[in-house]
């Protein structure tokens, strides 16, 4: 077994800190690894080379890619010995590859989202309907250990890596943490926050405004809060405004990620709905779902993919199968104070014992220990 204290960790994202995938499976764990003794460093295509990311990305032409894989190529090629850790396949994966097959470098694929097609298939059995899908195979099997942060995309890859392993987003602890009640009152506050950039996503936040509209009927002291961003999001506001509780929903534009311990701690209940039966749900690795259980918050989210794993039903959160399952979970935690103060309780225990970013860096660093 090799020692990965002598190994230095290059983590490669074409995102900025800003979004989930580079800032939990990137800089959080390139921090946590380095607490461990481990060199690390964390190479942002967005944060230093000044790369389009998000929804913006799609405004950069093809000369630019490949221009900014050269700058990253010039800047890893320095790198002998490292090991590569490629977060997501996308434009950015070619310039550490390319490296690696030069300087052997070693390579870790980690894949944290479906960015695929919904149902790839190969024609004759050889020409794939999707591309990413083709290249996704490749880069399980090329390199020396993959990483997922579902079980799903665990086993949908596995058969075409030499390892793999599980390894979910998790949260940091020290920061999502409980604080003391802050408000004296009887109002409860669901919560729900993320990007809005396809209808998909539109669909399960107008999910929440449907199961909101059914329980404000009955409960005055209910407010629900959104906040994000994306394409879609304007849409959201809008049928807002149009319901009769509007002035009980508050919508907020993105928050900074050090921020969000705070803003977190101000809301009682996270929702977490995921209305389509479809491999993007499935693959999910649920950030936010982390981060409410950290800070002793009850949830309640669809019946699917990862939630489905991480929340023990009716222990730590609840599990719902439709908008009539939503609606009786949330009216039990409205009416229930000692119920969400255990659902919580147990939540943060869970996180703690299976989900912190310590125990998911201890994980990560015995994986290096065998490349």
């Amino acid at each position: 077994m090799a020692n990965s204290k002598n190994k230095r960790i290059i983590f490669i994202t074409r995102e900025g800190y800003h979004l989930s995938g580079a800032r939990v499976r990137c800089y959080n764990f390139a921090c946590e690894l380095k607490k461990l003794g481990l060199d690390t460093q964390v190479f942002s295509f967005g944060d230093h080379l000044a790369a389009k990311y998000g929804e913006e990305e799609s405004q950069m032409p093809f000369r630019k890619k490949i221009y900014l894989n050269i700058s990253a190529i010039k800047k890893l090629a320095q790198e002998k010995g490292s090991v590569f850790f490629i977060q997501r396949l996308n434009y950015h994966s070619l310039a550490p590859v390319f490296v690696s097959l030069f300087r052997r470098n070693k390579i870790i694929f980690d894949c944290d989202d479906w960015n695929i097609r919904e149902d790839p298939v190969y024609y004759f059995g050889l020409y794939p309907s999707s591309k990413m899908e083709f290249l996704t195979r490749g880069i399980c099997g090329y390199a020396n250990v993959c990483t997922t942060a579902s079980m799903f995309l665990k086993e949908y890859f596995g058969k075409f890596s030499r390892k793999i392993y599980y390894l979910p987003t998790g949260v940091d602890t020290d920061l999502f943490k409980p604080q003391p009640d802050i408000h004296n009152d009887s109002a409860v506050r669901f919560s729900w926050v993320g990007t809005i950039y396809h209808r998909e996503m539109y669909e399960n936040v107008r999910f929440i405004l449907d199961c909101f509209s059914v329980l404000a009927k009955q409960h005055e002291n209910i407010f629900l809060y959104l906040a994000g961003s994306g394409s879609y999001f304007k849409d959201i506001f809008e049928q807002a405004k149009s319901l009769f509780c509007a002035d009980r929903i508050a919508i907020s534009s993105w928050i900074h990620p050090d921020k969000m311990p705070d803003y977190l701690s101000h809301m009682d209940i996270g929702l977490l709905p995921l209305i389509q039966d479809s491999k993007f749900n499935q693959a999910k690795s649920p950030t936010k779902l982390f981060e409410y259980m950290a800070l002793a918050k009850p949830v309640v989210a669809s019946k699917m993919g990862e939630a489905e794993l991480i929340i023990k039903d009716g222990k730590t959160g609840f599990l719902a199968s439709n908008k009539e399952d939503f609606v009786y979970y949330m009216k039990l935690l409205i009416d229930g104070v000692r119920l969400r103060n255990d659902l919580g309780y147990k939540a943060r225990k869970e996180v703690e014992t299976g989900y912190s970013l310590k125990v998911l860096g201890c994980r990560l660093k015995s994986i290096l220990d065998y490349i």
